[in-house]
Parts: C-alpha cells; structure tokens; sequence
C-alpha cells in the first residue's frame, strides 16, 4: 500500500515527506508525518460492505421491476 504524501507537504509548508501509520481503527488509518505533525484520516476501502451494498442493490432493482410490471398493467373499473 502506498502511503498519500504528506498535505503540508504538498502544500510547501513541510520539508520532507515523511508519512507514517500512526494508528490503525475499524474503518479508517492514521497516517501522521515525522517532519510536521500533521495528521490525516484515511478511510478503509469499503469491501467489507460489499455484501450489503450488493444485496441492498438487487432490492432495489426488484422493487422497481415490481412497480414497471405493476404500472404497465391495465386498470379495470366497474
């Protein structure tokens, strides 16, 4: 995995791009630099929600299928 360079460093404010995983959460890295101080959140790709992504998906495109079918019927009235 490659690191995101530092943002002051990138900004001209840091002398050197010296990026590091500070921390480690649920969903997200810590990456701090040793020349600034500065912090950063990277976010966790989001493959462990790929399942629910997936499913709420197909919901989705059955419940609309429903409705199209639904909507292309004839309506009779007495």
């Amino acid at each position: 995995m490659e690191l995101p360079p530092c943002g002051n460093f990138k900004a001209g404010t840091c002398e050197r791009n010296e990026v590091y995983i500070a921390r480690e959460t649920d969903d997200a890295f810590i990456i701090a630099c040793r020349c600034c101080q500065s912090m950063a959140v990277w976010p966790k790709d989001k493959a462990e929600n790929l399942g629910r992504y997936e499913a709420w998906m197909k919901h989705k495109a059955a419940r609309e299928a429903q409705v199209k079918f639904e909507s292309s019927r004839k309506t009779y009235g007495f």
